[in-house]
């Protein structure tokens, strides 16, 4: 029997009582237990060679350059927050690349949520830092006075519409990738049930491989471009 495309996307509860806990949420915390089992590179006293910790140092350094070299050495007090927020939305968006699965990624209220409250956070930091004086990343240097009004209003749209495009571009990327994927998926299995030779089957296959393998690509890429926007943004509100 063949399903729609859309389905992955049905959101059901799957744990209801005096609270409900739904797919995506489930989902969700599955990304953020994986997340911690990435971390567990320590047994006994002894840092372990495995593979799960040279992904965590690797995907580490690489977080970790990028703050020191766009922010500076003292933004670096912020890496286990971006560490964090870069595996929980990689691991949610590879969960959904898992047969019968659901990725929490495609949820608009979800992405845009991340998005906004990480905005909410980095100008609390500014404000933190600067304060009042925080106002000034609304006004472009060399500004007539006489347009400084229309620049800052200008200027706080250009980050609330980064931050919208933030939320959306994950979940739009994700949403399509997954639909075509399955669809690609559903037209190799009609066609071996129905009786297609596998030596005709072989090349959707090995473009089928393809697909997946960018898929993946895709889900990395898209946390990457998600904590790497954040940097930017945390550099904006940190400069004096």
């Amino acid at each position: 029997m063949s399903y729609s495309p859309m389905e992955q996307y049905i959101i059901y509860p799957i744990i209801n009582l005096n609270f409900t806990i739904n797919n995506v949420i489930l989902y969700l915390m599955f990304a953020a237990f994986l997340t911690l089992l990435l971390g567990k590179g320590i047994k006994k006293g002894k840092i372990l060679s495995n593979n799960w910790g040279l992904i965590s140092e690797s995907l580490f350094r690489t977080i970790l350059l990028k703050i020191e070299n766009f922010v500076g050495p003292k933004m670096s007090i912020y890496l286990p927050l971006f560490y964090t927020i870069f595996h929980i939305v990689l691991f949610s968006n590879l969960l959904g690349l898992v047969p019968y699965s659901t990725t929490p990624t495609v949820e608009l209220v979800m992405t845009l949520s991340i998005a906004f409250t990480l905005l909410k956070g980095l100008i609390f930091v500014g404000f933190l830092t600067h304060k009042l004086y925080l106002l000034a990343i609304f006004i472009p240097g060399g500004t007539p006075l006489g347009l400084v009004p229309v620049k800052v209003v200008l200027e706080v749209l250009t980050y609330i519409f980064r931050t919208i495009s933030l939320g959306l571009r994950l979940a739009i990327n994700l949403i399509t990738g997954h639909l075509l994927l399955k669809v690609s998926i559903s037209f190799v299995w009609l066609g071996y049930i129905k009786g297609t030779s596998l030596f005709i089957l072989a090349i959707p296959l090995v473009l089928l491989t393809a697909f997946l393998s960018l898929e993946i690509l895709i889900a990395y890429l898209q946390a990457y471009i998600l904590i790497f926007i954040t940097i930017i943004t945390l550099k904006d509100v940190s400069k004096t």
